[in-house]
């Protein structure tokens, strides 16, 4: 499905044409990335398709945009340079632009995201928590997003937000590939939150939401065979289809410890239908009904309904020192599998700094993924599980260059089919940003 955008253009237009004062934005920027990963498609130990590599990654970009008294637009392109130095077949250009403008009016105020994604499966299934792939296939992931939103301020302590979001992902899958994890999909979010400023430390809200989700992969074979001496072409087309609409309802509340230590909570609970489609259409070349051989359509269809919690928890705390956090989730969210995933997230970050150029840091992450496929008849539970620790230091060469060395250790889990896979990765980045920012007033 693809996003129509011609709207984006004149809604920009009309968010910026009572402003007299512009800034225009132009800001370059480098990175390079050199990664040895002894497990890139993290298989299990004994696997036969197992990978080590250097991967250089090579990303020029650029940001253009303008800011003025009351609204602002950036668009950022960044074009990542993938090579594997030991598996060739891995290598992919990616593109990613991303568009983000914000307006600030008296009593309101808007945003709109946009991004258009072309980004390797191999290369995201590490961080996508949506994308669970353990094949070394590489397959071409294209990610179109659009988020509006507006907030009105009722009073100085009310305000009532309203959000829209829309995903769409696809897959370029090759001929013959047939699987369930390159399932192409569409996901729309439509929330309200209402917000009241208790205190100047301390805030409430309440959240309530509405999503669609729809995944859909058809995987067509041919098949010649004879039948007493008659040559036969048989084509067999099977789709597999999964339609989900959930409801989502929260509260939760924010509080300043003091002006370098915030706490975030909220809970609540969804209600999720699903329908799911798995049909097979059979064709011959010539069909001969005297013989049996007939052309054939069958079609099993099947629903379900699943409630479960989602919540989020956030502690952040910064100063002279660096910074740190804790954070844990859980939530719905749409992904590639056929089906969407229920994930529980904790994670821990911390930046210390050396001296004024140097800096060191941590940051472990666990995720658990839970979903369920009812296709065909049959419930296939597939959980895993994702543990990542992170060591790395940086250190400012200057305010326009820095380095960063990091380790990373990852293991997933798949507890029904008791498989590990454990991946080590070293890397070195180089990042460049000339101080350049604005050129025209």
């Amino acid at each position: 499905m693809k996003i129509k955008t011609e709207f984006l253009l004149p809604a920009m237009v009309l968010f910026s044409s009572h402003c007299q004062a512009l800034d225009w934005l132009f800001q370059p920027y480098f990175n390079a990335n050199e990664r040895y990963a002894d497990n890139v498609t993290m298989q299990q130990a004994n696997s036969v398709n197992l990978i080590s590599s250097m991967i250089t990654t090579l990303s020029p970009g650029v940001m253009l945009g303008y800011q003025a008294e009351n609204n602002d637009l950036k668009t950022r392109f960044t074009w990542n340079e993938l090579i594997y130095h030991n598996a060739s077949d891995l290598d992919f250009s990616e593109k990613l632009l991303d568009v983000n403008h914000q307006y600030q009016g008296e009593r309101f105020k808007t945003s709109l995201l946009a991004s258009y994604h072309e980004q390797s499966s191999i290369n995201t299934q590490l961080v996508d928590p949506t994308l669970n792939i353990t094949g070394q296939t590489l397959v071409p992931r294209f990610t179109r997003s659009i988020a509006p939103s507006i907030s009105f301020f009722l009073t100085e302590k009310n305000s009532l937000q309203f959000d829209y979001s829309y995903q769409d992902v696809t897959f370029d899958k090759p001929a013959g590939l047939q699987s369930l994890q390159y399932s192409d999909y569409t996901s729309q979010q439509f929330s309200t939150t209402l917000t009241h400023a208790y205190s100047e430390r301390l805030s409430f809200n309440l959240v309530g939401a509405y999503s669609l989700f729809d995944s859909s992969t058809s995987f067509p074979s041919e098949n010649s065979f004879q039948f007493f001496g008659i040559p036969i072409n048989q084509s067999v087309n099977t789709n597999y289809d999964q339609k989900s609409n959930t409801f989502f309802y929260q509260g939760g509340l924010q509080y300043a410890f003091d002006e370098l230590t915030q706490l975030s909570l909220s809970a609540g609970m969804r209600n999720t239908d699903n329908k799911t489609k798995y049909g097979q259409t059979v064709t011959y070349d010539p069909e001969i009904p005297a013989l049996g051989i007939i052309n054939s359509t069958g079609e099993n269809n099947l629903s379900s309904k699943a409630s479960g919690h989602v919540f989020s928890a956030s502690l952040n705390r910064k100063g002279e020192w660096g910074n740190a956090s804790l954070n844990a989730g859980q939530q719905l969210n749409p992904s590639s599998s056929g089906s969407q995933q229920q994930t529980t997230t904790v994670s821990a970050q911390a930046n210390y700094n050396i001296t004024e150029r140097w800096t060191t840091g941590l940051n472990a992450n666990y995720r658990l993924s839970e979903y369920t496929s009812v296709f065909n008849a049959v419930n296939t539970v597939n959980n895993s599980t994702y543990t990542t620790v992170s060591p790395n230091i940086r250190w400012r060469w200057t305010p326009e260059m820095n380095f960063q060395l990091s380790y990373t250790y990852a293991q997933r889990d798949y507890t029904s089919r008791e498989q590990t896979a454990t991946g080590n990765n070293v890397q070195l980045q180089f990042s460049y940003q000339p101080q350049i920012n604005r050129l025209v007033k």
